[in-house]
Protein backbone atom coordinates (compact mmCIF):
# COMPACT_ATOMS: atom_id res chain seq x y z
CA UNK A 1 0.00 0.00 0.00
CA UNK A 2 1.29 3.21 -1.18
CA UNK A 3 2.24 5.77 1.49
CA UNK A 4 1.61 8.97 -0.72
CA UNK A 5 -0.83 11.25 1.18
CA UNK A 6 -3.82 12.31 -1.48
CA UNK A 7 -3.67 16.25 -1.67
CA UNK A 8 -6.79 18.01 0.27
CA UNK A 9 -8.48 19.25 -2.97
CA UNK A 10 -8.70 15.40 -3.98
CA UNK A 11 -10.09 14.68 -0.48
CA UNK A 12 -12.47 17.49 -0.15
CA UNK A 13 -13.34 16.31 -4.40
CA UNK A 14 -14.33 13.07 -3.04
CA UNK A 15 -16.44 14.23 -0.07
CA UNK A 16 -18.36 16.50 -2.68
CA UNK A 17 -19.13 13.75 -4.95
CA UNK A 18 -20.26 11.72 -2.13
CA UNK A 19 -22.96 14.44 -1.23
CA UNK A 20 -23.99 15.00 -4.76
CA UNK A 21 -24.57 10.93 -4.80
CA UNK A 22 -26.80 11.26 -1.76
CA UNK A 23 -28.73 14.04 -3.33
CA UNK A 24 -29.44 12.37 -6.58
CA UNK A 25 -30.42 9.65 -4.17
CA UNK A 26 -32.65 11.24 -2.51
CA UNK A 27 -34.34 12.94 -5.54
CA UNK A 28 -34.52 9.92 -7.07
CA UNK A 29 -36.36 8.06 -4.29
CA UNK A 30 -38.36 11.28 -4.23
CA UNK A 31 -39.39 10.88 -7.41
CA UNK A 32 -39.89 6.52 -7.30
CA UNK A 33 -41.95 7.44 -4.27
CA UNK A 34 -43.91 9.97 -4.25
CA UNK A 35 -46.13 10.97 -0.95
CA UNK A 36 -44.10 8.73 0.92
CA UNK A 37 -42.12 10.16 3.88
CA UNK A 38 -38.90 10.46 3.37
CA UNK A 39 -37.25 12.68 6.27
CA UNK A 40 -34.83 9.64 7.49
CA UNK A 41 -33.29 9.59 2.88
CA UNK A 42 -33.46 13.40 3.66
CA UNK A 43 -31.65 13.30 7.11
CA UNK A 44 -28.80 10.97 5.23
CA UNK A 45 -28.84 13.53 2.50
CA UNK A 46 -27.93 16.13 4.90
CA UNK A 47 -25.25 14.01 6.83
CA UNK A 48 -23.39 13.68 3.52
CA UNK A 49 -23.33 17.49 3.07
CA UNK A 50 -22.08 18.16 6.11
CA UNK A 51 -19.06 15.98 6.34
CA UNK A 52 -18.34 17.86 3.20
CA UNK A 53 -19.09 21.45 4.41
CA UNK A 54 -17.63 20.82 7.31
CA UNK A 55 -14.08 19.36 5.90
CA UNK A 56 -13.91 22.60 3.60
CA UNK A 57 -12.73 24.98 5.81
CA UNK A 58 -10.37 22.93 7.60
CA UNK A 59 -6.48 21.02 6.45
CA UNK A 60 -6.27 17.28 6.41
CA UNK A 61 -4.23 15.81 8.56
CA UNK A 62 -1.45 14.00 7.80
CA UNK A 63 -2.57 10.25 8.40
CA UNK A 64 -1.18 7.66 5.75
CA UNK A 65 -4.85 6.00 6.64
CA UNK A 66 -6.76 9.02 4.60
CA UNK A 67 -5.91 7.38 1.35
CA UNK A 68 -7.67 4.20 1.69
CA UNK A 69 -10.34 5.57 3.59
CA UNK A 70 -10.53 8.16 0.66
CA UNK A 71 -10.89 5.27 -2.13
CA UNK A 72 -13.45 3.31 0.11
CA UNK A 73 -15.44 6.15 0.06
CA UNK A 74 -14.98 6.50 -3.61
CA UNK A 75 -16.36 3.22 -3.85
CA UNK A 76 -19.52 3.56 -2.53
CA UNK A 77 -20.05 7.19 -4.24
CA UNK A 78 -19.70 5.38 -7.89
CA UNK A 79 -21.98 2.18 -6.00
CA UNK A 80 -25.09 4.84 -5.38
CA UNK A 81 -24.73 6.55 -8.41
CA UNK A 82 -24.72 2.97 -10.20
CA UNK A 83 -27.38 1.86 -8.74
CA UNK A 84 -29.63 5.29 -9.64
CA UNK A 85 -32.00 3.56 -12.54
CA UNK A 86 -32.24 0.28 -10.27
CA UNK A 87 -33.19 1.19 -6.67
CA UNK A 88 -36.76 2.19 -5.82
CA UNK A 89 -37.23 1.20 -2.35
CA UNK A 90 -36.70 3.93 0.50
CA UNK A 91 -35.54 1.09 2.79
CA UNK A 92 -32.45 -0.33 0.63
CA UNK A 93 -31.35 3.70 -0.20
CA UNK A 94 -31.07 4.60 3.53
CA UNK A 95 -29.37 1.67 4.18
CA UNK A 96 -26.71 2.83 1.01
CA UNK A 97 -26.67 6.11 1.94
CA UNK A 98 -26.21 5.01 5.85
CA UNK A 99 -22.86 3.40 4.49
CA UNK A 100 -21.98 6.39 2.47
CA UNK A 101 -22.19 8.85 5.35
CA UNK A 102 -20.82 6.72 7.57
CA UNK A 103 -17.74 6.79 4.96
CA UNK A 104 -18.33 10.21 4.29
CA UNK A 105 -17.75 10.80 7.63
CA UNK A 106 -14.65 8.97 8.56
CA UNK A 107 -12.78 10.88 5.95
CA UNK A 108 -14.53 13.85 6.67
CA UNK A 109 -12.42 13.64 10.30
CA UNK A 110 -8.64 13.45 8.81
CA UNK A 111 -9.64 17.21 8.51
CA UNK A 112 -8.53 19.10 11.55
Amino acid sequence: MSTVMPDSASVLSSLAAAADAARQAYMTALQANPGQDLSPLYAKEMAAMNAWSGATAKALGPNPTVKAAQADLDTATNGVRGDLATVKSVAAWVTRLDNLVQLAVKVAGYFV
